[in-house]
């Protein structure tokens, strides 16, 4: 549970989940750039969204990018559920909300990366990031310009599809020589909240392949 408090207004709470220790792990350990390479509902959407909010916070500008619109909307939906307590300023047209204190959050579909080049932020959040077509060439030529004027923090999430850019990315991150990446990989069953049995039965259901990518987290 978060406090945001103005001069004249009493204390507002933004409630969020408590985290597991595996996304608690890549908060502790996160670098500038980080990438969270996870089975299917292991909790990565969860993650970028406590990161948004304590950046939003202390008055600094994010921008959540999804990889279409449809895939957009119901993170959109979750983030003004929980803003709603600090929220000033809200358009559902833009997906952009203003928090008391200033914090300002922008919501894009990476379908069209382009209009959102010239903003700038001090947090990134990447989400369902090996699913962006040419992630490499937007985080190079858009996403990492919107950084520097703010020195700002990059995070991709993601369950892999392949050895694609999200998976360079997190090569990047594997590289004990560079100090600016972080990457981590967790299996589905690391989200004590979902139960090991039914992650154990999806086998039944399943290609060894996709299990293995969806599940296992491999690449």
């Amino acid at each position: 549970m978060l406090n945001q408090q103005t001069m004249t207004d009493a204390p507002r709470e933004v409630v969020l989940t408590n985290l597991h220790d595996t996304q608690s792990e890549c908060i502790s350990e996160q670098k500038r750039f980080n990438v969270v390479n996870c089975g299917r509902r292991w909790g990565k959407t969860r993650l970028g969204i406590d990161l948004v909010v304590e950046r939003l916070l202390t008055g600094q500008p994010v921008g959540w990018f999804s990889p279409t619109y449809k895939m957009l909307e119901d993170v959109w939906r979750e983030l003004v559920y929980i803003l709603q307590p600090i929220t000033e300023v809200k358009s559902e047209q833009q997906h952009r909300i203003q928090v008391i204190g200033g914090g300002v959050l922008d919501c894009w579909s990476l379908d069209a990366a382009d209009a959102a080049r010239g903003r700038k932020y001090s947090l990134v959040i990447v989400d369902e990031a090996a699913m962006v077509a040419d992630l490499e060439n937007i985080w190079n030529m858009i996403l990492r310009p919107m950084l520097v004027d703010l020195k700002g923090a990059a995070w991709f999430l993601s369950t892999p599809k392949g050895r694609n850019g999200f998976y360079k990315l997190h090569l990047l991150g594997r590289d004990p020589e560079s100090e600016e990446w972080k990457s981590w990989t967790y299996p589905t069953w690391k989200n004590p909240f979902i139960p090991f049995a039914e992650v154990e039965k999806l086998k039944d259901t399943m290609s060894e392949e996709s299990y293995r990518q969806e599940i296992l987290a491999e690449f």
